[in-house]
Protein backbone atom coordinates (compact mmCIF):
# COMPACT_ATOMS: atom_id res chain seq x y z
CA UNK A 1 0.00 0.00 0.00
CA UNK A 2 1.37 3.41 -0.99
CA UNK A 3 0.87 6.24 1.50
CA UNK A 4 1.55 9.84 0.60
CA UNK A 5 2.18 12.42 3.32
CA UNK A 6 2.05 16.04 2.22
CA UNK A 7 3.75 18.87 4.04
CA UNK A 8 3.96 22.54 3.05
CA UNK A 9 6.88 22.04 0.70
CA UNK A 10 7.22 18.30 0.18
CA UNK A 11 5.49 14.99 -0.47
CA UNK A 12 6.76 11.89 1.36
CA UNK A 13 6.14 8.53 -0.32
CA UNK A 14 5.77 5.49 1.96
CA UNK A 15 4.98 1.97 0.74
CA UNK A 16 4.23 -0.84 3.23
CA UNK A 17 5.62 1.29 6.07
CA UNK A 18 8.92 1.72 4.17
CA UNK A 19 10.20 5.16 3.16
CA UNK A 20 10.38 5.30 -0.66
CA UNK A 21 11.40 8.89 -1.21
CA UNK A 22 10.45 12.54 -1.06
CA UNK A 23 9.39 15.13 -3.61
CA UNK A 24 10.37 18.67 -2.62
CA UNK A 25 8.78 21.83 -3.96
CA UNK A 26 10.70 25.05 -4.42
CA UNK A 27 9.40 27.61 -1.94
CA UNK A 28 6.49 29.44 -3.54
CA UNK A 29 5.89 26.87 -6.29
CA UNK A 30 2.29 26.19 -5.24
CA UNK A 31 1.75 29.94 -5.05
CA UNK A 32 3.01 30.31 -8.64
CA UNK A 33 0.64 27.60 -9.87
CA UNK A 34 -2.27 29.35 -8.13
CA UNK A 35 -1.26 32.70 -9.67
CA UNK A 36 -1.19 31.23 -13.17
CA UNK A 37 -4.55 29.52 -12.73
CA UNK A 38 -6.15 32.77 -11.53
CA UNK A 39 -4.65 34.94 -14.28
CA UNK A 40 -5.93 32.69 -17.09
CA UNK A 41 -9.57 33.38 -16.13
CA UNK A 42 -11.31 35.91 -18.37
CA UNK A 43 -12.48 38.86 -16.29
CA UNK A 44 -9.54 38.88 -13.89
CA UNK A 45 -7.71 42.15 -14.50
CA UNK A 46 -4.99 41.36 -11.96
CA UNK A 47 -4.19 39.69 -8.69
CA UNK A 48 -4.58 42.41 -6.07
CA UNK A 49 -2.00 42.77 -3.32
CA UNK A 50 -4.39 43.64 -0.47
CA UNK A 51 -5.49 41.17 2.15
CA UNK A 52 -7.26 43.34 4.69
CA UNK A 53 -10.05 41.42 6.35
CA UNK A 54 -8.46 37.99 5.90
CA UNK A 55 -7.29 36.35 9.10
CA UNK A 56 -5.70 32.94 9.69
CA UNK A 57 -3.25 31.40 12.10
CA UNK A 58 -0.85 29.99 9.55
CA UNK A 59 -0.37 31.15 5.99
CA UNK A 60 2.02 31.87 3.19
CA UNK A 61 1.33 35.26 1.62
CA UNK A 62 2.63 36.37 -1.72
CA UNK A 63 1.04 39.03 -3.91
CA UNK A 64 -2.62 38.58 -3.03
CA UNK A 65 -2.59 34.82 -2.49
CA UNK A 66 -2.71 33.15 0.88
CA UNK A 67 -2.32 29.38 1.24
CA UNK A 68 -3.22 27.73 4.55
CA UNK A 69 -2.05 24.13 5.10
CA UNK A 70 -3.98 22.10 7.66
CA UNK A 71 -4.22 18.39 8.44
CA UNK A 72 -7.59 18.02 6.74
CA UNK A 73 -6.72 19.99 3.61
CA UNK A 74 -5.64 23.27 2.07
CA UNK A 75 -7.50 26.58 2.03
CA UNK A 76 -6.54 29.14 -0.61
CA UNK A 77 -7.49 32.82 -0.42
CA UNK A 78 -7.16 34.91 -3.57
CA UNK A 79 -7.59 38.68 -3.89
CA UNK A 80 -8.35 39.93 -7.41
CA UNK A 81 -9.18 43.02 -9.42
CA UNK A 82 -12.27 42.39 -11.54
CA UNK A 83 -12.29 43.62 -15.14
CA UNK A 84 -15.17 46.06 -15.70
CA UNK A 85 -18.09 44.49 -17.57
CA UNK A 86 -17.69 40.97 -16.20
CA UNK A 87 -19.98 39.23 -13.72
CA UNK A 88 -18.38 39.05 -10.28
CA UNK A 89 -20.19 35.79 -9.51
CA UNK A 90 -19.14 34.12 -12.78
CA UNK A 91 -15.51 35.22 -12.56
CA UNK A 92 -15.25 34.17 -8.90
CA UNK A 93 -16.69 30.75 -9.70
CA UNK A 94 -14.29 30.24 -12.63
CA UNK A 95 -11.36 31.31 -10.44
CA UNK A 96 -12.42 28.76 -7.81
CA UNK A 97 -12.72 25.99 -10.42
CA UNK A 98 -9.33 26.77 -11.99
CA UNK A 99 -7.51 27.01 -8.66
CA UNK A 100 -9.06 23.78 -7.33
CA UNK A 101 -8.15 21.88 -10.51
CA UNK A 102 -4.58 23.18 -10.63
CA UNK A 103 -3.77 22.92 -6.92
CA UNK A 104 -5.43 19.58 -6.23
CA UNK A 105 -3.76 17.86 -9.18
CA UNK A 106 -0.38 19.25 -8.15
CA UNK A 107 -0.66 18.54 -4.44
CA UNK A 108 -2.81 15.40 -4.58
CA UNK A 109 -4.44 16.80 -1.46
CA UNK A 110 -7.96 17.96 -0.62
CA UNK A 111 -8.62 21.62 -1.31
CA UNK A 112 -11.06 22.60 1.44
CA UNK A 113 -11.94 26.01 0.03
CA UNK A 114 -10.93 28.68 -2.44
CA UNK A 115 -12.08 32.06 -1.16
CA UNK A 116 -12.12 34.91 -3.67
CA UNK A 117 -12.02 38.52 -2.53
CA UNK A 118 -12.67 41.20 -5.14
CA UNK A 119 -10.59 44.18 -4.04
CA UNK A 120 -11.67 46.53 -6.82
CA UNK A 121 -12.97 46.82 -10.37
CA UNK A 122 -10.54 47.75 -13.12
CA UNK A 123 -12.04 50.21 -15.60
CA UNK A 124 -9.86 50.56 -18.69
CA UNK A 125 -9.19 54.04 -20.01
CA UNK A 126 -10.90 55.02 -23.22
CA UNK A 127 -7.68 54.61 -25.22
CA UNK A 128 -6.87 51.15 -23.81
CA UNK A 129 -7.87 48.14 -25.87
CA UNK A 130 -9.66 45.20 -24.23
Amino acid sequence: MLDILIHMDSIVHIENDKFIGRTNFRSGLVNNVVQLSVKEVAGVAAIAKSFSGFTTKQFLKTDGIKITYEKDGVTIDVCIALQYGYSAADVSYRVQENVINAASSMLDRKIKAVNVKIAHVHVPHMNEKR
